[in-house]
């Protein structure tokens, strides 16, 4: 069975570096996406070979405090809020006293389950969260999502 193309989604949060919002050690959601994997249903096979590609980008500036301690998380079908999905990449950042870096990347993939497939969308939420200092969300942001099955096979 070929390699089939079923979504392909963006988010973007912030488009440049010019953002000012501070982060906590709440989780913020910075991107947001929903796979349209329906398409899956048509062939039964399909149902268990379904495989999403993730990449995002986090742009952050620190503004007090030498180390950062930065957590990157992301969800597969939660809601808005951190915790009411399952957590299927989850990235821990320490700045070790550098004030300036480049832009935090993720690179994630999910093999969901075929219950999952089965609702024809799945949603991937990404949160951000600092431990004990305030750094700025400065950006940019975005987050990416590619959505196929099949195999080579």
């Amino acid at each position: 069975m070929a390699i089939r193309f079923l979504d392909e989604r963006l988010s973007t949060f912030l488009i440049d570096s010019s953002g000012t919002g501070s982060l906590s050690d709440t989780p913020l959601l910075i991107g947001d996406i929903g796979l349209q994997v329906v398409a899956a249903q048509l062939v039964p096979e399909h149902l268990t070979s379904v495989r999403v590609s993730l990449t995002g980008m986090v742009g952050i500036t620190a503004i007090e405090g030498p180390n950062l301690s930065i957590t990157i998380s992301i969800e597969r079908n939660g809601a808005d809020a951190f915790g009411s999905g399952t957590v299927i990449f989850q990235e821990d950042f320490n700045s070790q006293g550098v004030a300036a870096f480049s832009p935090l990347v993720v690179v994630a993939g999910d093999f969901p389950p075929a219950d999952v497939v089965m609702a024809g969308q799945i949603r991937y939420t990404m949160f951000v969260s600092v431990i004990d200092t305030t750094p700025t969300l400065s950006g940019p942001v975005t987050f990416n999502g590619i959505a196929s099955t099949g195999t080579t096979t």
